[in-house]
């Protein structure tokens, strides 16, 4: 992941055949397979047809075999490095067409340019843009080892905060998303060959990375830069654009087989890839398989107890356990432990539940995708894509807690309750109903996109229009969960519970093992949640030039875009209440018209010197009305191998469909109460010590139709440094600021805070007699603000010799100066960077100060190697131990990756890998909800060996 855009320059001894068809078809097909980057102008390869012919290469080089290629042709070629090329027009020709032989400045490493690169319609290189891009291409996706987008983009220096993934088990919903800068998913746009996708099933907020298989990925571009006035909505931290593989020539198997080194989290992957191209069409076709297996926590030393007190932290296992802890009226508390009668209940009664989770969540994905194209000879081409995606996630959790104050429902055991020895009512009950066995949650998605449309030239110009068709459903499935209407009255007497009418008494206050199987048959519920999202979209863009002058070519784009997103979810909560051991997702219904108009423009002001780049979009939705963005950029190059870049621009976040619909959303978090210190007494919202034992807390979530789009202000300065007296070596540095407002939050974490310490929100924040939380009422709001500010490094070297092969090194840092937090207005600002506060509690995550990478890559004729390192710096947390404050840091974190493949010269490919190679386990976080760390940020699973398989016909 820490290499540049490139590829081994070494051509197959069996040569290369190719149809007859346009040139520019004939490069990409010498690019794939001699792994050589190609510049060329791709109208005018388009137009110049070549006969079917056999290339044949000497010594696997590639020089040779181009000049076959283009030999009688107008065309030439000129080495631009170790293992790139331009294609140009020769002399005579560039004359006669007034074109120029070779472009200025350095070129991007691309297989066939021509094409837009992230974050502009305009085409620009990439070491031109002016907004810093990152690009995996083809062989640094090969040589990583990684088998998802996700695990893919987890590293990356820019990636930080609340991503989802398999990795978060408690709370995860077999999704994975993407967290540019530390911002919430929904401030990164994912897109798929330039173009927007639908969002998960589930909550509606961000693309899910997990219906998109990397196998049929050809390259992953990463802007760092805010791009609402060149996509839309979205857009704020910056954009994932994920270019699909379209013009892929033979047959491809590829088997990927791995597993920790402690024997568990068995993972494989298969894909099959076929494509055939002709005089005037291409087709493409792959399929593919891919399943992880799951990794308990209790299999790792870290994460196998809730107990961290020997580790520095807390005792964070429950209060609800199997023997029951049973609150009497008098304000003692007793457990019914191992049958032998009640005895005090001590804090060394509690359950750890860590014996029955998975921590890393199996997961299986199967695909179908379908690309071609067909030349109608009138310069215009028809295209075609197609992607069908089933996902699947199965999680344990530990079996259902029940906390009979703090659940839904009139859950009190009745004095006359046949299993009530104490002959008064009892309150306060938390049990563990280990005889339900654990809780299952099955999660499975279906996704299905197709995109088809016209794209042509006129003159110096390209356009396309895109019809573009996407629907998700996603269904999850919790089982082993208590239905609260069944418990409260199997809690009651015989002239509430009436066995008659079908009603089972039930006993929470016996030892474990009291409930049977009609107790348990009685009260036992599944929640299960339907969801589905779909959009339609109409766009059209052209881009070319739009004059010339003394300075240069003026390059334009505009177009307009018209989409219609719905969503539809629904679940079977139990008359409008959470199961037990679950969450209420409750409802949403709702959809929206979009309308979008833009326009780009570059503008020389001084030849091959200085450019003005502006941007504007207007956007007008139908549920909120109308907003306008524009962006402004500044490149200077001061000297050939220098480019100073500057850019101003503003953005938005449309409120989702579920932040202005949703209803009914319920679910216990794990929340800190300050009234439960020692010192409640002295803050002005406590009525009293509440419970100290409590981490949950049920909190109904709704949506507000009224809320506004989140706004944005993006700056950000750079340069790019290509020294011409250190041939191969290139750096680039970033400084970025991000200003937010109107941020939509409910931050329940929030309302206990302003109550406890300031006597606020008491509608919302709903307590007993006693002081103790019974209900919070968080509704989203537009409340918050952000500033992030921080820096890119990236610095690039590499080197080819006859001798010792192709060397390539990278290094790759992201550091966060600031992440200020505003939690709602007139509340102080809260510098976030450097500190872990888990989502779990409202949190932002993780966001180090420095996260980077580094890697070295060689090749030499049929042998190629590779190391990587990944850094993420140190974090701090804060937590509350005995009634005093603490604050401790978080380690820094190294993992080391290394691959070692060969290629054959029978188009076979065998490597072998091993990621975290000195088995780091992850630094240990107190205030880590799941498994006592960051599963967004770092791997728990140990050293991980792999073999990797490819065949190439």
């Amino acid at each position: 992941m820490a290499f540049s855009s490139g590829a081994n320059a070494s051509c197959p001894e069996e040569g290369i055949s190719l149809p007859a068809s346009s040139l520019s078809r004939a490069l990409i097909a010498v690019g794939r397979q001699c792994k050589i980057s190609v510049l060329v102008h791709a109208p005018a390869a388009d137009s110049y047809l070549i006969s079917g012919q056999t290339l044949s290469p000497q010594d696997g080089k590639f020089e040779p075999l181009l000049t076959q290629l283009l030999e009688n042709s107008p065309f030439t070629f000129e080495r631009i490095g170790p293992a790139a090329v331009a294609v140009v027009k020769r002399p005579q020709e560039a004359r006669q067409t007034g074109e120029v032989s070779r472009p200025a400045g350095r070129p991007e490493e691309v297989t066939v340019t021509g094409r837009s690169l992230t974050g502009s319609h305009l085409r620009h290189l990439q070491l031109d843009s002016y907004a810093p891009i990152d690009v995996l291409a083809q062989p640094e996706l090969e040589i990583t080892g990684a088998q998802t987008v996700a695990q893919l983009l987890k590293f990356l220096p820019a990636v930080s905060g609340n991503s989802t993934s398999t990795a978060v088990s408690n709370g995860g919903d077999g999704t994975a998303t993407v967290t540019l800068r530390g911002l919430p998913a929904s401030n990164t746009l994912v897109l798929i060959n330039g173009r927007r996708i639908v969002n998960n099933g589930f909550g509606g907020e961000a693309a899910d990375l997990n219906t998109i298989p990397l196998s049929s990925v050809d390259r992953i571009e990463i802007l760092k830069d805010g791009a609402s006035a060149v996509y839309g909505s979205d857009a704020i931290a910056g954009v994932v654009n994920i270019i699909l593989r379209q013009d892929f020539e033979g047959l491809s198997l590829n088997s990927y087989a791995g597993r920790a080194e402690q024997g568990d989290q068995e993972t494989e992957s298969h894909n099959l890839t076929w494509g055939r191209g002709g005089d005037r069409g291409h087709i493409m076709v792959s399929l593919a398989h891919y399943s992880q297996g799951a990794l308990m926590s209790r299999d790792r030393e870290l994460s196998a107890t809730a107990d961290n007190r020997a580790r520095g932290g807390t005792d964070l296992r429950s209060s609800a356990i199997p023997a029951g802890y049973i609150g009497l009226g008098d304000g003692t508390v007793v457990t019914n432990a191992d049958g032998g009668g009640y005895r005090n209940w001590t804090s060394e009664d509690r359950y750890d539940y860590s014996e029955f989770t998975t921590a890393v969540v199996p997961s299986s994905r199967d695909s179908i995708y379908l690309s071609g194209n067909y030349d109608f000879g009138d310069a215009s081409t028809g295209f075609l894509e197609a992607m069908g995606v089933r996902t699947t996630a199965k999680t344990q959790l530990a079996p259902t807690p029940v906390f009979t104050r703090f659940d839904n429902g009139d859950l009190t055991v009745s004095a006359d309750n046949i299993y009530n020895p104490f002959g008064a009512p009892v309150e306060d009950v938390r049990k563990r109903v280990l005889e339900l066995a654990p809780r299952r949650q099955f999660n499975e998605t279906e996704t299905w996109r197709f995109n088809s449309g016209l794209k042509g030239r006129w003159d110096d110009w390209q356009w396309a229009l895109t019809v573009g068709l996407h629907h998700t459903r996603a269904d999850e499935k919790l089982a082993n969960l208590i239905d609260p209407n069944r418990l409260a009255i199997g809690l009651k007497g015989p002239d509430v519970c009436i066995a008659e009418s079908g009603c089972v008494a039930v006993d929470l206050l016996g030892p474990s093992g009291s409930i049977d199987a009609p107790q348990l048959d009685f009260i036992r519920g599944e929640s299960r949640v339907k969801g589905s999202t779909r959009m339609a979209s109409l766009t059209y863009v052209a881009d070319g030039i739009l004059g010339s002058y003394s300075e240069g070519d003026i390059l334009a784009a505009a177009g307009v875009e018209f989409r219609r997103e719905r969503i539809n979810f629904t679940s079977n909560d139990a008359q409008g209440l959470s199961f037990i051991g679950g969450s209420a997702s409750g409802s949403a219904e709702g959809r929206r018209m979009i309308g979008e108009a833009f326009a780009e423009i570059s503008v020389p002001l001084a030849e091959d010197a200085v450019w003005l780049d502006g941007a504007v979009r207007y956007s007008d939705y139908s549920d909120f009305g109308t907003t306008a963005n524009p962006k402004l950029a500044l490149r200077w190059r001061p000297t050939p191998s220098l480019m100073l870049r500057a850019s101003y621009a503003t953005g938005f976040k449309a409120p989702t469909l579920v932040d202005m619909n949703q209803s009914g959303y319920q679910s216990q978090e794990f929340l800190f109460d300050p009234c439960s210190r020692s010192d409640a007494a002295a803050l002005p919202g406590c009525l009293g010590q509440s419970d100290p034992a409590r981490f949950q807390y049920l909190t109904e979530f709704g949506g507000n139709p009224e809320l506004e789009p989140e706004t944005s202000d993006n700056r950000s300065l750079g340069a790019v440094w290509t020294p011409t007296f250190a041939k191969g070596f290139s750096t680039t540095l970033d400084i970025y600021d991000i200003r937010q407002n109107d941020v939509i939050d409910t931050s329940p974490q929030y309302l206990i805070n302003r109550n406890a310490f300031e006597g606020l929100y008491t509608e919302r924040v709903l307590r007993d007699e006693r002081g103790d939380i019974t209900r919070i009422l968080a509704t989203r709001l537009n409340i918050g603000a952000r500033e992030v500010r921080g820096l890119d490094l990236s610095l690039r070297y590499e080197r080819d010799s006859e001798e010792r092969g192709r060397f390539r090194w990278a290094f790759n840092a992201s550091h966060m100066d600031r992440y200020l937090n505003q939690a709602a207005p007139g509340s102080p600002f809260e510098d976030l960077a450097g500190i872990f506060i888990d989502p779990a509690s409202g949190g932002a995550g993780s966001l180090p100060k420095w996260k980077a990478n580094t890697g070295v890559y060689w090749d030499k004729g049929q042998w190629e190697g590779a190391y990587t390192i990944h850094y993420v710096g140190p974090l701090s947390e804060t937590f509350t131990r005995n009634a005093t404050l603490v604050e401790r840091e978080i380690d820094s974190w190294f993992s080391h990756d290394m691959q070692l493949a060969y290629r054959s010269p029978l188009g076979i490919r065998l490597a072998v890998g091993v990621d975290n190679l000195m088995d780091q386990e992850p630094p240990f976080a107190a205030t880590a909800f799941n498994d006592n760390y960051d599963g967004r940020t770092y791997e728990l699973s140990g050293r991980y060996w792999y073999t990797t398989f490819a065949y190439n016909l």
